[in-house]
């Protein structure tokens, strides 16, 4: 059973002072964000806000309303659980969003062992908990000046390539006081994996040939439904992992060409379709932005291009939802 506190709902814009900015701006530093603690509603201060909405699927104005201000005080708020019966420390970390070494930090637990009915007390870090592991997740980046992308993505241990595709940038022009997305490795957890806003990075940047939904099909001429998006690609692009995974297939699919289906758990799975050739086989565990095949036209095609699918426990759902 977990009990929480109800959150105060106040909305922050630009050129506010006082204590409730400086409340803001101080959950933002404690979520990892690059800000000063000045009770100023700066442009500085802004552009923090933006970022904390972009990367989490908000409405991105940089005023704090409402959802802004809830999800806040949610990511950080410390809540008490009550154990029940057969809890387990990892269960009630996945269930909570922490982790075990936090939940064992903050309550001075030596072991793992905990009875029915004792009181926890759930730190929050807003970033998302889990089992032990490797969670590839992303950092909320400012532009300053004299970055370049070359040196962000050696600062962050990723690739040129990965950044644009996660941004959606078709050139290697930054500016600044842009924000950008940034893929990161970050030890200790395993990626719980949902469907969110921008949870996964374009496989390849090119032309949207073909939306989701119903269509006329360019080969049989009848109106059928399209599951997912085409991008119009030259034959041999390289495409890229959309998200981490396991590789389920990677072979021929009638229809579909050669092909690649990566499982993301929680029955969340990616295809790409229509390649010239594979790079990865089926067993394989690919990190985001990983090469796995070249772009091509094989199966049902009239042309090179990528079908790239999400499927959520089985179904098809429109990518352009989940993307940059």
């Amino acid at each position: 059973m977990i009990i929480s506190s109800p959150v105060l709902a106040t909305t922050l814009k630009l050129g506010d002072r006082g204590r409730e900015v400086k409340k803001v701006q101080q959950i933002l530093r404690d979520l990892g964000y690059d800000i000063e603690v000045d009770s100023v509603f700066g442009y500085r201060t802004k552009q923090v806000v933006q970022a904390f909405q972009l990367n989490n699927g908000l409405d991105v104005d940089g005023i704090v309303g409402d959802k802004t201000l809830n999800l806040l005080h949610e990511m950080v708020e410390e809540t008490k659980y009550i154990v029940n019966k057969g809890d387990t420390l990892s269960e009630i970390a996945l269930k909570t969003g922490s982790t075990v070494q936090a939940i064992k930090d903050r309550n001075n637990l030596k072991s793992s062992k905990i009875y029915t009915g004792q009181k926890l007390y759930i730190p929050k870090t807003g970033i998302g908990g889990g089992k032990d592991g490797i969670l590839y997740d992303r950092i909320i980046h400012v532009v300053q000046r004299g970055d370049a992308l070359y040196n962000l993505a050696k600062r962050y241990g990723t690739e040129v390539e990965t950044i644009k595709l996660a941004n959606n940038l078709h050139s290697n022009r930054i500016f600044v006081g842009q924000t950008l997305v940034i893929p990161h490795l970050k030890e200790g957890r395993k990626h719980n994996f949902r469907l969110k806003k921008g949870a996964f990075i374009w496989p390849v940047l090119g032309r949207i040939s073909s939306p989701y939904g119903y269509r006329i099909h360019p080969i049989t001429n009848k109106r059928e439904f399209h599951g997912g998006i085409d991008i119009a690609v030259p034959i041999g692009t390289r495409i890229r992992a959309a998200a981490s995974g396991t590789v389920i297939q990677s072979g021929w699919i009638r229809g579909f060409g050669k092909t690649i289906i990566i499982d993301h758990e929680n029955g969340i799975r990616t295809l790409y379709a229509h390649n010239s050739r594979l790079l990865i086989r089926a067993g394989q565990k690919v990190k985001l932005g990983d090469v796995i095949a070249l772009a091509g036209s094989t199966g049902m095609s009239t042309g090179p291009h990528l079908d790239f699918r999400i499927y959520n426990k089985g179904k098809t759902v429109n990518p352009i939802n989940y993307l940059p």
